[in-house]
């Protein structure tokens, strides 16, 4: 599993998104099952042939490739990559769904806003995958344009959309996303509010507090099911932001949790908070 390209735009946030969905095992596991991930290294030219003319199996595997070629920094080869990676991800739309995902992640990975319209078109696909792909993707080039298109996206009737779309709002910074953050920070959905709270907190709205001392109670969280690795991260990626917004206010909640949490990981992460509350 962990040969999956990662999808986190250098932030621990993401695997907190992306773990619900299960999409490491939805998105490699047949490849696992049938040996297809071989260790022979070909170029990106090769595997922009395969995706073309190969068979299913053989098309999914070399995007799947593609895609871990680009995290290697291969790309700096090829000027026009996303290009051609555009051209193919649009032709992808009634493909194995796979190809279509791995390509999303790889114009992500290419940090070039040209791909922004095409990965705007993948909002509209009907695989949830697929258009949670296009939206991580999209967080990754930043582009402004792309901010209407991922406000509609937080209405999504899939959870993990809704959440990932507020992800890739706070990625970008764009200020049209306050109040559409603001109110999915009200989700029912207990993950979606703390992604919201997480992206809002990014513009300093005092909005996303209530979900931020949701994330520090780790009662709530252990019922809520998730893993004790899971309880923790939800716990420490609170802390800054809660600490930034509550100020002074924040301290005797983080000097508890620096003293009494179970988890050594938790206490110093709480002791850095509690300076941090300190400072402002």
């Amino acid at each position: 599993m962990t040969d999956l390209p990662k999808e986190s735009p250098r932030t621990i946030l993401f695997q907190f998104v992306i773990f619900p969905l299960g999409i490491v095992a939805i998105g490699v596991g047949i490849f696992l099952l049938f040996g297809l991930l071989a260790t022979e290294k070909s170029s990106i030219p090769d595997y922009l042939n395969e995706i073309r003319s190969g068979s299913a199996h053989e098309r999914g595997h070399a995007a799947y490739q593609l895609s871990r070629s680009i995290n290697r920094g291969e790309a700096k080869k090829y000027p026009n990559l996303e290009q051609q990676v555009a051209s193919i991800y649009t032709q992808s739309k009634n493909d194995d769904p796979r190809i279509r995902q791995y390509l999303a992640l790889v114009l992500g990975k290419l940090e070039d806003k040209r791909a922004t319209p095409v990965l705007l078109d993948g909002l509209s696909d009907k695989e949830a995958e697929s258009r949670l792909y296009a939206i991580v993707a999209l967080g990754e080039l930043r582009d402004p344009s792309a901010v209407p298109a991922l406000i509609a996206a937080t209405k999504d009737e899939d959870k993990d959309v809704r959440k990932t779309a507020a992800f890739a709002l706070g990625e970008i910074g764009d200020a049209r996303a306050v109040d559409p953050l603001a109110a999915l920070a009200e989700d029912q959905i207990a993950d979606v509010r703390f992604n919201a709270a997480m992206a809002l907190a990014r513009f300093h709205d005092k909005r996303a507090l209530g979900p931020l001392r949701e994330m520090l109670d780790r009662s709530r969280l252990t019922a809520s099911h998730m893993r004790e690795d899971q309880v923790e991260d939800a716990m420490i990626m609170a802390m800054e932001p809660y600490a930034k917004l509550a100020g002074a206010e924040a301290r005797p909640e983080l000097e508890k949790l620096s003293h009494s949490d179970p988890s050594l990981r938790v206490q110093d992460a709480a002791k850095q908070a509690v300076a941090a509350a300190a400072r402002n």
